[in-house]
């Protein structure tokens, strides 16, 4: 994996391909970044919190999880709670065992894209969120997947 992850940026976002297509022919991608910014985005808008099962040095365990040591994750709201910690800590954890955040792409990150590739022109929205469901068949799209992984 580290060889599928790297190098990604201190700041933005890189696309990492999936190989498999479905019948329309369209591709799932992931979005790997170490983007703080873009991180925190991702986790307000599915109203997740920071939030681990390890020993920390602000608390204990919670639960036994095996995340590949990643040793940081998300609460959501009506799932299983893990022990909340904050960003600052998330980060740190996140920064000392150089992990990556990877997340499926999702319509609005693609449109996000598309504006950027046209130099960021204003008042074609519309036309890039429909280009953006086009280009990933959006109806099956929950946009709630993530990974960490660690690549150092």
């Amino acid at each position: 994996m580290k060889s599928e992850l790297s190098p990604i940026p201190p700041e933005g976002a890189v696309p990492v391909a999936k190989a498999s297509a479905d019948a329309q022919g369209t591709t799932d991608r992931s979005i790997a970044t170490r983007d703080r910014s873009l991180i925190r985005a991702w986790a307000e808008r599915h109203q997740a919190e920071p939030a681990t099962g390890q020993a920390t040095s602000s608390g204990p365990a919670t639960v036994n999880v095996a995340d590949g040591d990643a040793g940081v994750r998300f609460n959501f709201p009506g799932m299983r709670r893990f022990r909340p910690i904050s960003w600052d800590e998330w980060f740190q954890h996140f920064e000392e065992h150089h992990l990556v955040f990877v997340y499926e792409e999702e319509v609005a990150d693609r449109a996000y894209q598309l504006w950027a590739v046209r130099g960021r022109d204003l008042g074609h929205d519309l036309e890039d969120w429909f280009d953006a469901e086009r280009q990933l068949g959006s109806a099956g799209h929950s946009g709630a997947g993530y990974r960490i992984v660690r690549v150092g």
